[in-house]
């Protein structure tokens, strides 16, 4: 993406106009998250580097996005919007970091050799699917917005939330009885950590409209 694709007319850009493109960064988000799940599935490191590329798209929309509505917050009347607007822009970048987050940790593990238990990864991918449906009913939300998806996706995060603390004392134990390295046991603990963090800033959003 240019930077002419987000930031054309900035000047002259709607609200809804603004809220339209703040709500595509969760396409990208969603796109960037089904490709770390198949670069952690399969091990390639290349797969990583484009989810890492898409990401630098959402910081790209962020400053675009960010600038578009300082400049409108002078004239505009509808002021509760727009800081609704802002906070999205600045959470979806947030998830950007999240997600890079995992895939550092994804890399070091390829780039380790280092071997997750069959048990471990079975729960870190209930955890990450989990989190990918919060994401996938967001962007739904953000296009329908209704009181029924907001409270999905709110308590799917506390599902996450659950997921994430239940599968965090397993792992522990798995580390304590001699099952797996502590540095595996790092990676596979922040991992389920930025999964958590991914899921917990979608409900944020959803919470905001």
């Amino acid at each position: 993406m240019n930077t002419t694709e987000v930031g054309e007319d900035r000047g002259l850009m709607s609200i809804a106009d603004v809220r339209t493109k703040a709500a595509s960064m969760g396409d990208i988000v969603y796109e960037i998250l089904e490709l770390i799940e198949k670069g952690f599935m399969e091990n390639k490191s290349e797969i990583l580097s484009q989810a890492a590329d898409k990401e630098r798209r959402i910081n790209d929309m962020e400053k675009l996005l960010t600038k578009n509505i300082l400049e409108m917050s002078g004239s505009s009347r509808d002021k509760s919007t727009l800081v609704a607007l802002e906070q999205m822009v600045e959470i979806f970048e947030r998830m950007g970091d999240e997600a890079i987050g995992l895939i550092e940790r994804i890399e070091i593990k390829v780039q380790e050799k280092l071997l997750f238990s069959d048990r471990g990864v079975e729960q870190f991918n209930e955890t990450y699917h989990a989190m990918k449906d919060s994401v996938s009913m967001l962007r739904e939300f953000l296009k329908n917005p209704s009181d029924e998806l907001k409270k999905k996706i709110v308590d799917n995060g506390f599902h996450v939330k659950d997921l994430v603390e239940r599968y965090r004392k397993e792992h522990t134990e798995r580390l304590l009885n001699g099952l797996c390295t502590p540095m595996g046991a790092n990676m596979y603990f922040d991992m389920l950590d930025f999964t958590g963090n991914l899921a917990r800033h979608a409900s944020t959003i959803a919470k905001l409209f």
